[in-house]
């Protein structure tokens, strides 16, 4: 069938659970902190499974963009693609992803387990802690078999999370999906990720970027990207012109620039022109998470944009809806299919 957005990116399971000090001060974690799994952090998962109530979320970026973009779009309109073990995790990703709307096309490997993020709640506070494994075995050879390359091809707009250049099969995949998309002049949507992306992988960065009708990012990657260019300017929106000029594959699509900055406006460039877009505040009082806040706006922009929707400024405050949704909740969650009801208009 043909889809409105593939994504594709690294596939995590947030398991979520409110957990006790004493787990904390077990493994040294310091609330409001992140880090990468190491040897010693390996049997978390099972522990907190077996000791406290878990909440499964399809995590990873790019998948928490597409189950937000399937928010706002027609049934069965969002597919992801991504590496996973053949283990429960996998089936509880599988599960989550489904109850969102999103169809999944994972690779499965047999030799690590499937990528996992604990998402430990204490009170206010979170902590998170990632065991990529599998999530980074994603390979282009896998995209490029037959029934896999037919969603790319019936795809009608993309989008790749810089995370997924960090491994080889990611970075090869991302460039056989832009040069597609450039060739049949559809959208092929890119965020930065991270500050740490543009320091450690810039000419990767800049090898898909050729690609990238859309740039997604937030304050700090814009202003890690002005950096290792030379632009010698942290202004966001001088970042964003100079961002919407640089050379891209698809000339006959101009390029997007969009640039959020939390609570603060939204910068969005379109060749030379900048425009800014204040964001709705949502009261202290309201906010339970800000996790997956930037995620969730770029699904609320890419479920207006993939509709066919040119008014940037609509996709934009699509956006800041869908962002507003997910920093009412636990995690970058969104609310229950059967609860998606009056939806406004933008």
């Amino acid at each position: 069938m043909a889809y409105a957005l593939l994504a594709l990116e690294n596939p995590l399971l947030d398991i979520q659970a409110n957990v006790k000090q004493e787990l904390m001060d077990k493994y040294g974690f310091v609330s409001n902190g992140a880090m990468l799994a190491s040897e010693k952090e390996q049997g978390l998962y099972e522990e907190i499974v077996r000791d406290y109530p878990v909440v499964y979320v399809a995590g990873g970026a790019a998948q928490n963009t597409a189950r937000g973009a399937q928010y706002l779009l027609p049934a069965n309109s969002t597919v992801y693609m991504g590496c996973v073990s053949n283990d429960q995790y996998a089936d509880q990703m599988k599960k989550a992803a489904s109850e969102d709307g999103l169809e999944t096309k994972y690779q499965i490997v047999e030799n690590v387990p499937t990528g996992t993020c604990a998402v430990l709640i204490t009170g206010q506070d979170r902590f998170l802690c990632a065991n990529l494994s599998a999530s980074e075995k994603f390979s282009v050879d896998t995209l490029q078999k037959p029934e896999n390359w037919k969603v790319v091809e019936s795809a009608k707009n993309f989008y790749i999370g810089a995370f997924f250049i960090s491994h080889d099969g990611g970075y090869a995949s991302s460039l056989a999906v832009g040069k597609h998309a450039a060739e049949t002049n559809k959208a092929f949507t890119m965020n930065l990720s991270a500050p740490w992306v543009a320091l450690a992988f810039r000419d990767r960065l800049d090898a898909v970027l050729n690609y990238a009708d859309i740039v997604f990012g937030n304050e700090d990657e814009a202003r890690s990207y002005s950096k290792v260019a030379g632009w010698e300017t942290d202004d966001v929106k001088e970042i964003a012109a100079k961002f919407a000029q640089l050379p891209k594959a698809n000339t006959q699509r101009p390029r997007i620039v969009v640039f959020t900055q939390g609570a603060d406006e939204t910068v969005v460039a379109v060749g030379d022109k900048v425009t800014v877009h204040p964001v709705e505040k949502v009261s202290s009082s309201e906010i339970v998470d800000t996790n997956g806040a930037g995620d969730g706006f770029c699904g609320g922009f890419l479920g207006l944009y993939t509709q066919g929707v040119e008014d940037l400024h609509k996709c934009v405050n699509a956006g800041h809806y869908i962002a507003g949704l997910v920093i009412r909740r636990v995690g970058p969650t969104y609310p229950p299919m059967a609860e998606r009801t009056n939806i406004p208009e933008f």
